[in-house]
């Protein structure tokens, strides 16, 4: 098996919570040395998101893995005197603070690049280093709201829904990842640094492309349910079943929309595809009747291999135990050294010379911290003085 493809890349991250440490988990994953730096106080906050297996957070083992852990006071002048000693030999720093906190820190892309002129520095905040709203407070769904994103969430005529995984903050992390990616070929080949500015509004706003594509050519935007792909139309919707389920058909094309009318013994829609929304109506009162005749898994084998888009909608657990999940190995077995056993999500980007691996657990606050320093050239007497003075702290084996 070839080298891990990013072995020998440093990442130095300062990121908390789930965008960040998603998109350095990445890295991590596929053989970057990502060291996550947090406070000597309690660290990222996911340490403490419940459900807690034996101290441990299920989220944090969850999007943690591969990475050493340093705790560090940044505040101290000590601190920031490490951090740049690191960041002096790292490839990439990534920060998730409020715009202008690392520069008040002393450890902002300026300072770091005095030292290091080919880091690949990220800065990802909520609505951006430069803009209006730079400096409002926000969570996922008030990034898809002000995106334009949540209008589009919901069915047509109701109001819009909240979105369940964090979209933004997932699409953030992997542009994150593309543009540190990108910048560390440009350093590999020109020798030069970059700084990389990442907003979840930003983010959240590109997903809105066929949306978007609609607007600008048309001069109306569409709303919740108003394109073909959400509920515009009754072949591309969520029908309830006999059993209280439900499926989602998606026959967008001619031909499987022509496929779906066969299957269901309706023939005489194949040409009724875009009729008038009357016309629609009944058509969407039939599907309605007729998947009300059978369970929703029965429907999914009946129609399967029919050729007509359809699927069961699935809850989250009954998709982790899926055939489909274990068949792509999605879900692999993990032995913390505290928690015990537990499951932890594959990365999904499938390479077949050099794959992802884990190869190490989510690290306790503070697990590597006399390793790291040790590695920049602190001795055992420098390193004992700096936990006496809490410029830093250390865990002696993985723990809570």
């Amino acid at each position: 098996m070839s080298a891990l493809p990013l072995a020998g890349i440093t990442v130095l991250d300062l990121s908390r919570q789930l965008p960040g440490p998603v998109a350095t988990q990445i890295l991590a994953d596929f053989g970057a040395d990502v060291i996550k730096i947090e406070d000597t106080a309690k660290g990222d906050d996911f340490r403490g998101v419940v459900p807690i297996q034996n101290g441990v957070s299920a989220r944090h083992m969850m999007i943690n893995r591969n990475k050493r852990g340093l705790s560090i006071n940044l505040k101290t002048p000590e601190g920031r005197k490490i951090f740049l000693e690191l960041a002096a030999k790292a490839d990439v720093v990534f920060e998730q603070f409020r715009p202008g906190v690392v520069d008040r820190l002393g450890i902002g892309y300026d300072a770091v690049r005095e030292v290091n002129p080919k880091i690949v520095y990220v800065s990802l905040s909520g609505f951006g280093q430069d803009s209006p709203l730079r400096d409002v407070v926000a969570h996922d769904p008030n990034y898809l709201a002000v995106s334009g994103v949540l209008g589009l969430l919901g069915r047509r005529g109701e109001a819009p829904a909240m979105s369940g995984p964090q979209v933004s903050d997932l699409a953030a992390a992997h542009m994150a990842a593309i543009g540190i990616l990108v910048a560390l070929r440009r350093a590999e080949r020109e020798g030069l640094g970059e700084y990389i500015d990442i907003a979840l509004f930003d983010s959240a706003f590109s997903l809105s492309v066929t949306a978007l594509s609609s607007y600008i050519g048309s001069g109306k935007a569409p709303s919740r349910g108003e394109e073909r792909h959400n509920g515009r139309y009754p072949w591309s919707d969520i029908y309830r079943t006999a059993d209280g389920g439900y499926i989602t058909i998606s026959a967008i094309e001619s031909h499987f929309f022509r496929n779906l009318c066969n299957a269901l013994g309706h023939p005489e829609w194949q040409d009724l595809q875009y009729a008038d929304d009357t016309v629609q109506d009944q058509i969407r009162a039939e599907l309605e009747r007729i998947f009300l005749t059978r369970p929703r898994d029965e429907w999914f084998a009946l129609l399967k291999d029919k050729e007509v888009c359809i699927s069961p909608v699935l809850s989250v657990a009954e998709a982790a135990e899926s055939e489909q999940v274990a068949a792509r190995g999605l879900l692999v077995p993990h032995e913390h050294p505290v928690a015990g056993g537990t499951r932890l999500l594959a990365t999904p980007i499938r390479m077949k010379h050099a794959p992802a691996s884990i190869r190490r657990p989510a690290p306790a606050l503070g697990e590597h911290t006399a390793e790291i320093l040790g590695s920049i050239g602190y001795g055992s007497e420098q390193i004992a003085a700096l936990l006496e003075q809490g410029v830093v702290s250390a865990s002696a084996s993985p723990a809570k």
